[in-house]
This record gives C-alpha cells, sequence and structure tokens, in this order.
C-alpha cells in the first residue's frame, strides 16, 4: 500500500482532509500562505482555499459549496485501492451556512460579482467559492460571449443565404430530403457573430464546416479570411485532413476559392502567438486579423484558452464552435463547450433563435458500436450491458479486473497486440513508415489512470515486455528500438511537431528515424531532436481525444476512481471504427455509465440567466 504524505504544515482541519487525500501539499501551502499574509486563522476559511485550488487541478473552475462533498475527488495514489482511503463524506465537513457566513466575512474573500476595490484570492458568489483568477476569466468569457451577442448581427440576404446553401449541399450531393440540421447550422454561422455545431463523431461536422465554406465564398463581396484551429496538432491535422477529403467529395472538387483564404489547419496555442510564461501575443490590443474563425475539438479548450481566445477577436470576426458536448472536457479548468450548449446561445439579443446546432445522424459507424455509444451517452445502464453480453464481433467484454501483470492470459487483448507488435516491426525493418504508422492506428490500447496498476505507465511497461519476450530482436537497438511506438509529450514548434502527435521509430538510410503521423505524408525526425517523448503502447483516453483508432481496447479501473465517469467511456468508445474491446468488471462499467463527470462551473447558469 502506498501511503499518503500528509504535509508538515497541516494542522487540525486541514491535516484531517490531507490524511484523506482530499488535498494536498500545494494546497495548505497555499492555505497557510494566504492566512498569515491577512490573518486569518479560521479553519473553515482556509480549508475552502485549499479546496478550492484541489477543484482547479480536478477540472473545476469553482467550488460549489452545496456540493462539495459529491465533488471532491479523490485520486488514488500508484496501486492503492479505492477502499483504502477514507470516503469524503466521512470526512468533518463544515455546516454550508455558517461555512457561507465565515466566507463572506473573511479578509480573504471578495463577495458577489462587483469589483473590489482590492483584488483578493478568493471570491464567493452565490454559493460558489473561486480562486479570483477563475472567477475573473469565467467573467470574461461571459462578457465576451454577451458582448457579441447584443452586437448588430451579420447583415445577410436571407434569399440569397438560401439559395447558396441549396448550391452547396447539392454539390455535396445531399438528398433534397436529407436532414435539415447541416442547413439550420450552416445558416446560423453565417447569421451569427458566435455560433455552434454539437455532434457526436461522424455526424457530419466537417462535412458542415467544408459546406459552410461553400457558402461563404459563394456569399463573399470580398476578400474573407479564414483561421482554422484546434486545441492540439494531432487534432488540428485531422481537421485539415477530414476537410481537404469532404471538398474534394463535392462537385466544386478542385475549383478555387472565389473571394476566400483558407489557412491551413493548427493549433489555437500558435494562432494566438502563445510564448512560454508570457501569454499571448495576440490580444485586444493586437486582435487575430482574420474574418472567420472556426474552433475544432471544443471540448478540448479550457476556460482560460477560451478567455484568451475571445479576447483576441474582432467583434466583426465569425467564431464558429464545432465540438461533442459530450466528451471529455479540458485537461485544465473549465467546460466551456458543454456550458454554451447548456445554455443555448441564441444567434443575437434581437433574436432568440438558437445558435446552437446539434447534429445526431451518425456516418461513420452504425450497428452495435453507436447504440453502444448512445445507451452510454443516454444513461441506459441495462442496454449498453445486453449489448456487451451479445456475442459479435463489434464489442468484446472482458468481465475482469485488469492486470497488466496476467497480460498474456488476456483472451484476444495479447494476440491483438503481438500482430500489432510484429506488423509494425516488420514495417519499421523495411522503412515502411507508412505502413508502420497505419498499422499503429488500427488498434489503441486505452486507460483511464495515468499511473499504477490501472494505468498507462503500468500496462505500457507490460505490453513492451511482452512484445520483447515474443519477437525475436524486438528492442535489441537500445532505447530507439526499430517498431517503438512513441508519444511527443511537448510543443516544439521549431521542429513542426505538437504535445499529442504520435509515430513509430523506423529504419532509414540505415538509421533510425521517427515517423509522425501527419496525413499522408510521415513527418520525419532525428530522435536525438526528440527530447520530450514517451513510448507509447498504451494512452490515455484524454489524450486519444481529437483521434480515430480502428480498433480499441479500454483498461477501467474498479468502483470508486473518481475517473469512472459516462464522458470518459462514451470518448473512449467512440475512437473506435470497427471494434471495442472493454476490460472491466460489470460494477465498474455500471458505475462509469451512471456517473457524470462532475466539473464545477458557473458559466452556464450565468449565460442562461441573462
Amino acid at each position: 500500500m502506498h501511503g499518503i504524505d500528509i504535509p508538515v504544515a497541516a494542522e487540525g482541519l486541514l491535516a484531517e482532509f490531507a490524511q484523506a487525500g482530499v488535498i494536498g501539499w500545494s494546497g495548505v501551502h497555499l492555505a497557510r500562505t494566504l492566512g498569515r499574509l491577512v490573518g486569518e486563522n479560521r479553519p473553515e476559511v482556509l480549508l475552502a482555499a485549499a479546496l478550492c485550488l484541489r477543484a482547479q487541478e480536478a477540472g473545476s473552475v469553482c467550488l460549489p459549496l452545496d456540493d462539495v462533498v459529491q465533488t471532491t475527488a479523490v485520486e488514488p495514489d500508484q496501486d492503492q485501492m479505492p477502499d483504502q482511503i477514507p470516503p469524503p463524506g466521512e470526512l468533518p465537513w463544515p455546516g454550508v451556512d455558517e461555512w457561507l457566513a465565515m466566507l463572506a466575512s473573511s479578509p480573504l474573500v471578495a463577495v458577489g460579482e462587483q469589483v473590489a476595490e482590492n483584488r483578493l484570492p478568493l471570491r464567493l458568489v452565490e454559493r460558489r467559492v473561486y480562486l479570483e483568477r477563475n472567477w475573473q476569466a469565467e467573467e470574461d468569457v461571459r462578457w465576451g460571449l454577451l458582448t457579441r451577442l447584443d452586437a448588430s448581427p451579420p447583415q445577410v440576404d436571407q434569399g440569397a443565404l438560401d439559395a447558396a446553401v441549396d448550391r452547396a449541399f447539392e454539390a455535396f450531393g445531399i438528398p433534397a430530403g436529407a436532414s435539415a440540421r447541416p442547413k439550420d447550422a450552416v445558416r446560423n454561422c453565417v447569421k451569427s457573430w458566435t455560433s455552434v455545431i454539437a455532434g457526436g463523431p461522424g455526424t457530419g461536422k466537417t462535412t458542415t464546416i467544408a459546406q459552410l465554406l461553400r457558402v461563404l465564398d459563394d456569399l463573399a463581396d470580398r476578400r474573407t479570411t479564414v483561421a482554422l484551429g484546434s486545441f492540439t496538432g494531432k487534432a488540428a491535422a485531422r481537421m485539415q485532413h477530414s476537410l481537404d477529403d469532404s471538398l474534394a467529395r463535392s462537385e466544386r472538387a478542385g475549383q478555387p476559392w472565389r473571394r476566400l483564404r483558407v489557412t491551413r489547419a493548427t493549433t489555437l496555442h500558435s494562432l494566438l502567438g502563445a510564448r512560454p510564461h508570457a501569454g499571448f501575443t495576440r490580444n485586444a490590443d493586437n486582435p487575430l486579423p482574420y474574418d472567420v474563425l472556426i474552433v475544432d475539438e471544443m471540448s478540448m479548450v479550457s476556460l482560460s484558452l477560451m478567455c484568451a481566445l475571445l479576447s483576441a477577436l474582432r467583434p466583426s470576426t465569425r467564431l464558429v464552435l464545432v465540438g461533442d458536448p459530450h466528451q471529455l472536457s479540458s485537461v485544465e479548468a473549465g467546460a466551456v463547450l458543454a456550458d454554451i450548449v447548456t445554455a443555448d446561445l441564441p444567434v443575437s439579443s434581437s433574436n432568440p433563435s438558437s445558435a446552437v446546432t446539434v447534429l445526431d445522424h451518425s456516418h461513420r459507424f452504425s450497428g452495435p458500436i453507436q447504440q453502444f455509444a448512445e445507451a452510454i451517452r443516454d444513461a441506459h445502464v441495462d442496454r449498453a450491458l445486453a449489448l456487451l453480453e451479445t456475442d459479435g464481433p463489434e464489442l468484446e467484454w472482458l468481465p475482469i479486473d485488469p492486470d497488466p501483470g496476467s497480460l498474456a492470459a488476456t483472451a484476444g487483448l495479447s494476440d491483438d497486440l503481438l500482430t500489432q507488435g510484429r506488423a509494425i516491426h516488420s514495417a519499421a525493418l523495411l522503412g515502411h513508415s507508412v505502413e508502420a504508422l497505419t498499422v499503429l492506428n488500427a488498434h489503441r490500447l486505452l486507460c483511464a489512470h495515468r499511473h499504477g496498476r490501472y494505468g498507462v505507465t503500468g500496462w505500457s511497461r507490460a505490453v513492451e515486455q511482452f512484445l520483447r519476450r515474443q519477437i525475436s530482436g524486438y528492442g535489441r537497438e537500445g532505447e530507439w528500438y526499430l517498431g517503438r511506438p512513441v508519444l511527443i509529450t511537448r510543443n516544439a514548434p521549431e521542429l513542426q511537431i505538437a504535445n499529442g502527435d504520435t509515430g513509430v521509430v523506423v529504419r532509414l538510410g540505415g538509421t533510425a528515424e521517427v515517423a509522425l503521423t501527419a496525413g499522408d505524408v510521415p513527418r520525419l525526425r532525428s530522435p536525438w531532436l526528440l527530447d520530450s517523448v514517451e513510448t507509447m503502447h498504451a494512452l490515455t483516453v484524454h489524450k486519444s481525444q481529437g483521434s480515430e483508432y480502428g480498433a480499441v481496447s479500454l483498461v477501467l479501473p474498479p468502483v470508486g476512481s473518481p475517473l469512472l465517469t459516462r464522458e470518459l467511456l462514451y470518448t473512449a468508445v467512440t475512437r473506435a471504427q470497427h471494434k471495442v474491446r472493454i476490460i472491466a468488471t460489470k460494477d465498474a462499467i455500471i458505475q462509469a455509465i451512471t456517473t457524470r463527470a462532475r466539473r464545477a462551473t458557473g458559466l452556464g447558469d450565468r449565460l442562461k440567466s441573462k
């Protein structure tokens, strides 16, 4: 058992919560430092400060006092089992009303939405407690969206718009009787300064973007610049590849844009001119120079990044947000896309029609995988379990407590990993980089956790050892062995690689090169230039967002893990094109389907109230 280290500075209430793993060293340090600065020594107030930091680390923007026990997640330490951690509900939580009164009277806390004379570290708004910087980011995003809604909407001739939409959809071979929602989405995007195209995998979001571009080009009476952005380099490359495919399938394939100037898709950080530890070069004083900005994979965009994005937009820039609100939210704090969809953002203050269009018909896959994903999304446990128990090639369920130590005895999974490993190794030896990358994406082992028995590190190590035993010569070249799958973990713009890029070590010209996925032509980089790389025999579900694989094998932790959520399971399942394998106990699957990710924010409610 791995014990929980208690910060030596923790005393009283802070010590009890640190012992339970609810707060950590950083939270205790923050609380005690703030308390000393202003003479605040009430343990309940200091606890709130520490919990606010813990909430931020877990992805929440604020600490909802009425729901604080339920939203307080305790992450097991390495191999520590969930039942070795005291349940949060058994801790001596302060009474909510008394807690609110203490916070309202504290010199650490600004109360209400008004700008305080002195900037205080905490803010209490209604019954939510914020770190001030998170409150300010949420307020800036709220006002940024509302300001765009209050502006006079774009002037568009409705007849010309309808005709342009009809022409664009005819060029893509869309039957006249097809769903009207993609057309509604395009109209909303043209008529609004801010719009949303939401939908699951394969629902036609990228095709709708292509149709939108055709309509904008048709209607434009001057040069119109369009930027395409996504959160990661991998997602941006996939966005560009999918968009190119969609445009190539239209009757106007190959025809140049008449008025549009569309940039290649890139990361939002690149668009905004991110500088290490120095913010962004694009801001309100130096806005982005585009007429249209389309952001894909919006579920991955954090509150702070959305704040920077809105700040850098000109009022006359159309902003189109595209993504799946049912997927996992950003690794950082916030759930911006889900909040905006929940608020059902209107076209403008003068037009209450919704600017959010939800596409719900999947073209990518059908049958059991789609049905399983829909059952997860809709929290239909019985239907999901019935699908898993049906004997078919698309869904496979190993109802066991997964253990990387017994990988060789895991039916089906070990066979797939060995077949994949041999094919990648063979292609790497021959220098066939495209083939190696294709096989790499044919199957992906996903984990909820990063560390421990149920995490990526343990499973990746186990798979590597298994392949070394089973494949002659595998791994003999040392660290950069041929066939090694790799994950880039840091942006390196000078090398044109981004955090989240994946690749394989291959032999080219007698030397080892890392072939990285980049559309149809891999990017080749010397391994000696890559200083932030991990072996990727397994990947976290979070890191898999924005990707597609032929088949997915998912390792779920046991009941009690805070990562067992509906969003995680849905995200993992919808990465697969042809097959999903779940390795988990029945109780773990039930908890995942019935548990929403508790990410506390105030943005959705506050947008709806305006």
